[in-house]
């Protein structure tokens, strides 16, 4: 018989062509589907071509093509040598291609990689640099060597030679250790189909179905689409914090502490994802998608949840940012989103453990069913789509390199400083070419905050999120509507800031009670004991912050527990009498502070302020201001050296005494003191005899 006559100018025009498009929207979709000879690759083509769409794809079996290509089919083939064997593979590969290009479909090709008979050396590879070039994804069918051995034996239609369940062992661990590295040399999706799962046909035809609707103008598309919906909320937002999660909301990885779980070891010598970014893949689009591919075959969704569940449980939020979050969630124009490379689940859980779930989503990928991926350009994409186009201001805070296209994008940004054992190493030199030579700004804030700082205070100045100018900043109206939520003086080196819940769900609950009229006494001074909890919990955490230390845990050693930052050098004052329920909430809230009552500026004894760094003043209605300004005047004149942090609490607040001009108000600048109030009222009806609010509170409305 003649050998054929193949021309490569026909393999080398089709190939060309696809080399000469990066992975990007326009090359076809083509799956590989391999495995050893008797894994199941024929029958489960089949299943798959009833339950895909037809006209989006095409189904081949490598050696279909190769028969229909020489003439003569597979027996003439046979006789051919090496070369032309491989001038064929290649020819029927490239027509795979063509086909797609010219009908606009997605393929799915049976193919093959080596073929080694025992007792040899090694095997012999019958996959071409061409399948490399055309292939956008593979499938490895991981199928136990056993189940292939009965498949072989059972196999009536082809000769099979008989072949040890130990050779087929290494030849199998060969193809897939050859392959994944080759797929990441030439940028293809390589999944490896998990041994335990029994019937594979859902999780192939899960990720087939991905693989055909995937593509990079889609999913920036579907991130912005999750970003926006997270944004929703009944007032319209005017900042946005846009956070990173691993090694920015907490010190840990969410991903290296899912890989030493996964394979059950405290410490890996290479973790999965580090080998993955280290290829020439790098931190692309294909690369975050690899790992996502990763993810599916290392865990079932129930595994993946369980594992989830369990990496969250061990991972510790900073104190610091829950205040902060628990802070400017108070404010409707400000809104939270978390945004990551890492693994979306893990991280929704963590802020579903410390209650901010519901308050702030996450967007990121780490499976098929998240529909995404997250890259660093997408980060700066969506930060640059939320200003440009939604005229949003942008706060943006990361730790890493991977993190610095975001924060370079946002209008401000806060860089995280965090163990200098945990973090970046490279973080520091991508922040002086970024600073040198691109004019970036930032501050830093250090977490926790006993750590060494980045660079030095002039390239990267230091920021604690308690500080109030910071606050003030983030939290401060930018739209033509802009609120009276902060208390500022132009061009003053300080800000005050009234810290309110006015409008949320949880302050009209609250409120309503003590505006009730048939409420009074116990119940009232009840109700007044909830808001002063509800304030302590959710408002004073944010503007002192918290602190930890060492508990013991019920499994017998020391683990985290957080309380008020300087606890125990806090003094509580209930102004007398109206403050005194208030205030007890809050005491039960922080039990480690000393409580006082007073009933004017004089019962503030130095005593009571010494060695002391928070100081909480509080009273249920504050309407002129007065009494609140004479205990401040006593206190700023003989007691404050010593203190950090000086907050008046109210119930109530009368907008016109924390007006401009108001004497209240300067003093309150004057000293650097802020207000926490559970509402800020126009109303100046101010409470006599039967209306007081201490009359009502003890009882005494009949002795007015």
């Amino acid at each position: 018989m003649p050998t054929p006559i193949i021309s490569q100018a026909s393999i080398a025009t089709t190939t060309t062509k696809l080399k000469s498009d990066p992975v990007s929207d326009k090359k076809p979709i083509i799956i590989g589907l391999y495995g050893l000879p008797g894994s199941g690759k024929s029958s489960l083509m089949n299943r798959l071509k009833l339950e895909l769409d037809d006209e989006k794809f095409v189904f081949h079996k490598g050696s279909e093509l190769i028969s229909a290509i020489v003439a003569g089919g597979l027996a003439a083939f046979a006789k051919l040598d090496k070369q032309q064997k491989r001038l064929v593979r290649e020819r029927a590969i490239a027509s795979v291609a063509k086909e797609c290009l010219a009908k606009n479909r997605s393929a799915l090709v049976v193919g093959h990689y080596m073929f080694w008979p025992e007792g040899e050396l090694a095997g012999d590879i019958v996959a071409t640099a061409n399948d490399f070039c055309v292939y956008t994804h593979m499938i490895y069918l991981n199928v136990p060597v056993h189940a292939i051995l009965n498949r072989r034996l059972g196999d009536t239609q082809r000769h099979r030679p008989p072949v040890s369940a130990a050779h087929l062992e290494q030849w199998q661990r060969a193809e897939i250790d050859q392959l994944a590295g080759l797929c990441r040399q030439h940028c293809i999706l390589f999944s490896v189909v998990p041994q335990h799962d029994d019937n594979p046909l859902p999780f192939i035809l899960n990720m087939v179905r991905h693989f055909e609707q995937t593509n990079a103008r889609r999913n920036l598309a579907l991130v912005m689409d999750k970003v926006e919906a997270a944004l929703v909320d009944e007032e319209r937002e005017e900042t946005v914090l846009v956070v990173d999660a691993d090694k920015t909301l907490a010190s840990e990885d969410a991903g290296s502490m899912f890989w030493q779980a996964a394979n059950g070891q405290e410490t890996l010598k290479i973790c999965p994802l580090k080998s993955l970014f280290s290829s020439p893949l790098g931190y692309s689009e294909a690369a975050f998608r690899q790992a996502t591919l990763l993810y599916e075959e290392a865990a079932n969704e129930v595994e993946f949840e369980a594992l989830c569940d369990k990496l969250a449980s061990a991972i510790t939020v900073h104190p610091e940012f829950i205040s902060l979050f628990r802070l400017v969630l108070t404010h409707r124009h400000v809104r939270v989103v978390v945004l990551t490379c890492g693994i979306r689940r893990v991280w929704q859980t963590v802020l579903d453990k410390v209650g901010l779930g519901y308050s702030i989503k996450v967007v990121g990928g780490g499976r098929i069913a998240d529909e995404i991926v997250v890259t660093p350009e997408i980060k700066a994409q969506v930060v640059s789509s939320l200003r440009q186009q939604s005229g949003l201001f942008v706060w943006a805070f990361g730790d890493g390199p991977l993190d610095l296209p975001m924060l370079e994008a946002a209008n401000k940004s806060v860089v995280v400083s965090g163990d200098p054992r945990n973090r970046s190493r490279s973080m520091e030199d991508a922040l002086c070419e970024a600073i040198d030579t691109r004019g970036f700004c930032s501050r830093q804030v250090l977490l926790p905050p006993h750590v060494a700082p980045r660079l030095d205070a002039t390239k990267l100045p230091l920021l604690a999120f308690s500080d109030a100018e910071f606050v003030e900043a983030l939290v401060c109206r930018r739209g033509p509507e802009a609120a009276a939520d902060t208390v500022s003086k132009s061009g003053s080196t300080y800000s005050c800031t009234v810290f309110h819940a006015t409008d949320t769900g949880a302050a009209q609950l609250l409120m309503s009670p003590t505006r009730d009229a048939s409420v009074a006494g116990a119940a009232l001074r009840l109700a007044h004991q909830e808001a002063g909890k509800y304030l302590a919990l959710h408002f004073l955490t944010a503007v002192i912050g918290v602190e930890s230390f060492n508990v013991p845990h019920v499994q017998g050693h020391q683990t985290a527990g957080f309380r008020l930052a300087h606890e125990p050098q806090t003094t509580i004052i209930a102004l007398m009498r109206g403050g005194e329920p208030m205030a007890l909430g809050i005491s039960q809230v922080f039990p480690r502070a000393m409580f006082l009552h007073a009933f004017g500026p004089d019962d503030i004894k130095d005593h009571h302020l010494e060695n002391q760094k928070n100081l909480v003043l509080v009273d249920s209605v504050v309407n002129s201001g007065q009494s609140i300004t004479d205990f401040l005047r006593h206190v700023a004149a003989r007691l404050k050296q010593h203190l950090a942090n000086i907050v008046i609490v109210a119930g109530v607040v009368q907008k016109e005494a924390i007006a401009d001009g108001h004497a209240l108000r300067a003093m309150m600048e004057q000293h650097r003191v802020n207000m926490v109030a559970l509402r800020v009222s126009s109303n100046k009806f101010t409470g006599t005899k039967s209306t007081d609010t201490g009359n009502r509170l003890f009882n005494t409305t009949h002795l007015a």
